[in-house]
């Protein structure tokens, strides 16, 4: 069994799947299992994961399309190891990624996660330095210490887990009875608060070892109506987890503009059943919050 299994979902992308693939290859920690977990099942995919003639990398052509959030299922599912790295089609890891996520966890037991900050990079692979710096600090991972969290369910807060593209978790901490359809591109913030929700420790390493690629192709470029509604469930989850009370105020003011955004969205397409539900989430997550409810950044990561 390998050490840690990485799954790569893809659909119709072979030029930066190769990439993907060779910086997947290039690992310093060399026990693990790369799934392609195709969701188109085109010939141009098949050949770029044999051009590379390694035995670790298995090809998998789902019967008919799943969708990011199944299909992301579906390759944990298939995974070997309890110990899971999501690499984007279109993403780059630094040689020693998983040398450096996958340790504290291969030597903790009760470690379920262990991540690191990142690089921008653009649709050519050129490095984005400004960029990255802002991103950082967006997401507060410039401000964190290296080592285990002190109080992780902030992490929910700041959307700091870069999960889909600079993570090593533990599948068995995971409750994957919960896992849905519903959650679609918002599976990386579903698996965080599954994660926190599991009690278990949590590590930050405190260098950029991945680099993300930003483009309009990118699953989570555009915040779309699905990923939007992904986001709303998961918030909903935790609001209402006693566990995450120390924090749930913090979501609540982050979902505010969520649902109205919601609302508005289907008032506009004449969709009154759904333009009621989400304005009376909004109206709930605003009168919980009382005067001090504000404008946030919006919850979609990275």
């Amino acid at each position: 069994m390998p050490a840690v299994s990485v799954v790569t979902t893809t659909l119709n992308r072979p030029h930066y799947l190769k990439e993907a693939i060779g910086s997947a290859l290039s690992q310093t920690f060399e026990d693990f299992e790369l799934l392609v977990c195709d969701d188109g099942g085109r010939d141009e995919t098949r050949r770029v994961c044999e051009s590379f003639g390694d035995a670790r990398i298995r090809h998998i052509v789902n019967a008919s399309p799943l969708g990011i959030a199944m299909n992301t299922h579906a390759g944990v599912m298939h995974a070997g190891s309890d110990l899971i790295a999501f690499l984007n089609d279109d993403d780059r890891w630094t040689p020693e990624f998983l040398a450096k996520c996958a340790k504290p966890l291969l030597d903790d037991s009760n470690a379920v996660l262990s991540f690191c900050d990142h690089w921008l990079i653009d649709p050519l692979g050129n490095l984005l330095l400004e960029e990255t710096e802002e991103n950082s600090i967006r997401y507060r991972r410039g401000f964190l210490s290296g080592g285990p969290v002190a109080e992780p369910l902030k992490l929910m807060v700041s959307n700091a887990i870069p999960l889909a593209m600079g993570s090593v978790f533990r599948k068995s901490a995971v409750d994957w009875s919960l896992y849905s359809k519903k959650i679609e591109g918002a599976y990386d913030y579903f698996l965080s608060y599954c994660l926190l929700q599991s009690g278990g420790r949590v590590v930050y390493v405190a260098e950029r070892l991945t680099e993300y690629r930003t483009h309009g192709g990118s699953a989570s470029a555009a915040l779309n109506l699905t990923n939007t509604l992904g986001t709303s469930y998961v918030n909903g989850l935790i609001v209402n987890d006693p566990r995450f009370r120390s924090v749930a105020r913090e979501i609540q003011r982050h979902a505010i503009g969520l649902e109205r955004h919601l609302a508005k969205l289907y008032l506009c397409r004449l969709n009154m059943p759904l333009a009621a539900r989400h304005f009376g989430r909004f109206l709930r997550y605003r009168f919980a919050m009382g005067p001090d409810a504000g404008k946030v950044p919006s919850r979609r990561a990275r």
